[in-house]
């Protein structure tokens, strides 16, 4: 009855049958600490954890898995480090798989080269997820080679290999290898999905393949006969936009057969600061920034376009817009790691003595 509630989101429901049960043992508590990280109260989830007088691997896997799905990846890896200091929980393959997310979402090659040696030295098989998370996490932190390491030692790989692959080379420009490698899967008759062509496509869009990209889109629809969702009409207007051809793009999107969304509007937006001889109409046009859009960033970058072009009449509807909307500019951030610390900064956060 305890996992039905958490399972169906009644948080306090089960708190309450929780504190009902004289003699609690391991599994209610992790149940409690699974709920609540599941469910983005992440503090909450703490505090069962913290509260339990056993821990057991599920229990810190479920603190874990809270901690990245909700960001604080930081803490993730504090959870694996204190159970590699104990000496009675040993991490599993899904604690590995935690870790390794949490250092991809960070960008901590030191880590990363630590928990593959770990991952190795304690006898995981790299293959099957764990080396899908360990090509993803080298990719992530910048290291293409060891990447491309790891993908050429597994022997029996499966989609998700090649997927993972290719969509790191495709972060760091390496578009023609991408779709060598994307060409290799074809000529080897491998299962492709929906993935793999969002992957290499997003790959000739970074690196300015436009023949290539037409010729995955083909290949998508005429090879596979699968139908492109939005993802892959998106990365199409991608390429064409970040080449230059502004009004192919548009009359992509116009003959789309599925509407496009902000993400695909923001992307045509992006592409007209560079192209001034293109048309950018009234702001009060929601093509423009997607129908019912209330991310804040089209409007941002609506109003940008319009300042560059001297289009001040039009960006104060913007502004219009944005406050009608109650819509405001999202903070940026960043990270960077100092004497092996990575700190988090916010624009105009001085609480760094640095």
């Amino acid at each position: 009855m305890l996992y039905c509630c958490v399972k169906s989101g009644n948080a306090d429901k089960a708190a309450a049958l929780f504190d009902m049960i004289p003699k609690k043992d391991v599994v209610s508590w992790a149940i409690m600490v699974d709920g609540y990280a599941k469910i983005g109260k992440i503090d909450i989830a703490r505090r069962y954890f913290d509260d339990m007088p056993a821990r057991d691997v599920i229990s810190c896997n479920a603190i874990m898995a809270g901690y990245v799905k909700n960001g604080h990846c930081l803490e993730a890896l504090k959870v694996f480090h204190d159970m590699l200091r104990g000496s009675s929980l040993a991490p599993d393959s899904t604690t590995t798989l935690l870790a390794l997310s949490a250092v991809a979402e960070l960008g901590y090659i030191d880590e990363g080269i630590a928990l593959h040696c770990y991952i190795e030295e304690n006898g995981f098989l790299v293959a099957g997820k764990l080396g899908v998370a360990l090509i993803d996490m080298y990719a992530k932190c910048g290291s293409v080679d060891s990447a491309m390491g790891v993908f050429n030692d597994i022997q029996e790989k499966n989609v998700d290999h090649w997927n993972a692959m290719i969509g790191g080379l495709a972060i760091h420009g390496f578009g023609d290898v991408a779709f060598e490698l994307f060409m290799e899967m074809e000529r080897l008759s491998l299962d492709i999905d929906d993935i793999t062509f969002i992957a290499v496509l997003n790959a000739c869009a970074h690196s300015g393949l436009v023949k290539e990209g037409m010729i995955c889109f083909e290949i998508m629809r005429r090879a596979h006969r699968m139908e492109p969702k939005l993802q892959h009409y998106g990365c199409m207007v991608d390429i064409l936009s970040r080449a230059g051809h502004v009004e192919e793009a548009i009359k992509f999107v116009d003959e789309m057969p599925i509407h496009p969304n902000d993400v695909v509007w923001r992307t045509l937006l992006s592409s007209c600061r560079n192209q001034e001889n293109v048309h950018i109409g009234d702001p009060t046009d929601k093509q423009l920034v997607g129908l019912n859009s209330h991310n804040s960033s089209s409007y941002v970058l609506l109003s940008n376009i319009y300042a560059q072009f001297g289009k001040w009449d039009y960006v104060r509807r913007v502004r219009t817009i944005m406050k009608e909307k109650d819509l405001k500019k999202t903070v940026g951030s960043s990270r960077i790691e100092l004497q092996g610390i990575v700190h988090e900064f916010s624009v105009g956060d001085k609480s760094h003595d640095q």
